[in-house]
């Protein structure tokens, strides 16, 4: 499972595929450099601030099912 940092790491790998500067990023998303440098520092931040820098860079922050009970659900076995 990635962790907060780990996203954070994507996010701006995705920005800088796009040629946005870290402070681009964080106007697009609404929070100052400060906030994403203290963040990458970190290695944390809320939630709400790490969707808020993947909707800026086109992505979104979506919970799936742990992958083998994802495998139970398709297969129809999740009770069984």
């Amino acid at each position: 499972m990635a962790d907060s940092a780990d996203l954070l790491q994507l996010v701006l790998a995705r920005g800088k595929a796009q040629g946005l500067t870290q402070i681009a990023l964080a106007q697009r998303a609404g929070i100052t450099a400060e906030a994403l440098s203290r963040a990458k520092k970190a290695g944390d931040m809320r939630v709400s601030t790490l969707a808020d820098l993947a909707r800026a860079v086109g992505l979104a922050l979506t919970l799936v099912p742990d992958s083998p009970l994802l495998e139970k659900i398709d297969s129809g076995t999740l009770f069984e």
